[in-house]
């Protein structure tokens, strides 16, 4: 176990193995205050921007601890990863596209516009042990008129990833907080524990083998 901004937390989301890792789950995190009851952890390709643009202010480090509740907006998984891909792509158009894709889909995860959003929920939790509302992407849109970053969606990357198995499997993380608790608060140790009673197969493969590696670390 570590400690994080005072919270305890399982070191299965703290110690860093690979090279990605700190891109994936940064040290540097940010929470908006949309309205003084109202605090947002946004996530790339889920209006970030937006967020950044209509909140009233960014939270200070120091005043994370004391928030309770954190709003966190969803997108549907998948379209999500193909938007994110295809930023990628274009904020990088020096990289070989074929070759570039061909490591996608065999690493799946190497930019956090990509990243799982399940993975974003962990750093947060690495950091606050807030109650976290999880809210559709449309909701917000509801609530300003500031206009939205549109990508008309790239065809092909969407008929090149749609059949990936082994992406799929890790989009029910995803799915998870998308189809589960879309509309509700929870912790992040409830979240863990209805993926390891619900889908007991995707926590071994995933969560579990993490928290295995960190123990031979302890």
């Amino acid at each position: 176990m570590l400690v994080s901004a005072g919270v305890t937390v399982p070191c299965f989301y703290t110690i860093m193995l690979s090279y990605l890792d700190p891109t994936l789950f940064p040290d540097q995190y940010k929470i908006y205050e949309l309205t003084p009851s109202q605090f947002v952890y946004p996530i790339y390709k889920n209006a970030s921007s937006t967020i950044a643009q209509i909140a009233l202010a960014e939270v200070p480090y120091y005043k994370h601890n004391q928030i309770k509740t954190i709003q966190i907006y969803l997108r549907d998984p998948f379209d999500r990863y193909v938007s994110g891909v295809q930023t990628y792509l274009n904020h990088n158009p020096e990289f070989d596209r074929e070759t570039a894709l061909k490591f996608i889909e065999r690493f799946l995860f190497l930019n956090s516009h990509f990243s799982l959003q399940f993975h974003w929920v962990v750093n947060l939790a690495r950091h606050s042990d807030a109650w976290l509302q999880f809210k559709h992407i449309d909701e917000l849109k509801d609530t300003t008129t500031q206009m939205w970053n549109t990508l008309t969606r790239d065809q092909s990357l969407i008929d090149r990833f749609q059949y990936n198995h082994k992406l799929n499997y890790y989009l029910m993380l995803d799915k998870v907080l998308y189809e589960d608790f879309m509309g509700q608060t929870a912790s992040f140790h409830q979240i863990c524990a209805h993926v390891q009673h619900k889908y007991p197969a995707l926590y071994k493969e995933v969560i579990q083998r993490s928290k295995d590696l960190c123990g031979v670390l302890d």
